[in-house]
């Protein structure tokens, strides 16, 4: 299944599937959302802090973070990083 296709199935369930690139070096961290969220590895090395736990990710592997749990994505390897951000329409 390429991602088009996996956007698709994923939008028929209600969910939303959003691509995001960090370059070497960068991160991104969210207070949390009011609904659970997943992220799957595409490309690259990064890796998930949350609940006091950081997680090396695999590409094809993937990690869900609880509602309402701070948390920071960052790419710890020397290519660009890009994550599938799955979510409910009504995270924030």
């Amino acid at each position: 299944m390429d991602l088009e296709q996996l956007k698709n199935k994923l939008q028929e369930q209600g969910l939303i599937c959003e691509v995001w690139e960090l370059s070497p070096g960068d991160s991104w961290s969210d207070p949390g959302h009011k609904t659970d969220e997943f992220f799957v590895l595409l490309e690259g090395q990064m890796k998930v802090s949350c609940q006091g736990k950081v997680s090396n990710l695999e590409i094809g592997q993937e990690i869900m973070v609880p509602a309402k749990e701070p948390h920071t994505v960052s790419n710890h390897g020397e290519t660009a990083g890009r994550v599938c951000w799955i979510h409910y329409p009504n995270f924030a």
